[in-house]
């Protein structure tokens, strides 16, 4: 099941590039999961630099929806979402660390790093192998590989608190 939720994904990346890039939009993720009103398809949008707006994410649905009724590639009933990140938006590429150079994140990884698996500093540097934070609970760098990486988010707190 895991592996066909995947292919979808993948699908859905491969039509939707072409129409965020006409529209001069990134692409941040896209999920495809089971949750108690159904299967949803949830696009998450963003514009370089930041801010998309509810027409945005309009002129995105209809454009995907679209193709995929006429691509076919889900053969049961979904609901589409687009929206927004937030400000919490999940890191996931070596240029969304890039882009947040500075700010405080949180790192969960998939394997313990010296018996720790969750992480927060700030974001130093990046690699082509991973991330490097300040990691505020040892005081020290610490480099977490990109595929070590479970989940990554901006702490929203630190953005408040400066």
């Amino acid at each position: 099941m895991e592996e066909k939720i995947q292919e979808v994904v993948e699908k859905v990346k491969d039509l939707l590039l072409p129409i965020l890039e006409e529209g001069g939009f990134e692409l941040v993720d896209v999920e495809f999961v089971r949750e108690p009103v159904g299967w949803v398809l949830r696009i998450y949008a963003d514009r370089p630099g930041g801010g998309i707006t509810i027409s945005d994410c309009q002129w995105i649905s209809e454009r995907i929806g679209t193709v995929l009724d006429v691509e076919d590639i889900i053969h049961h009933s979904y609901n589409l979402e687009v929206s927004s990140p937030g400000l919490d938006r999940p890191l996931k590429t070596q240029r969304d660390f890039e882009r947040h150079k500075g700010t405080v994140v949180k790192i969960k990884t998939q394997e313990p790093m010296d018996n720790q698996r969750n992480f927060k500093g700030e974001i130093v540097s990046t690699s082509e192998r991973g991330v490097t934070i300040h990691d505020v609970s040892r005081n020290s760098e610490v480099e977490i590989p990109y595929e070590n990486i479970k989940s990554a988010r901006i702490d929203i707190d630190s953005l408040f608190n400066k």
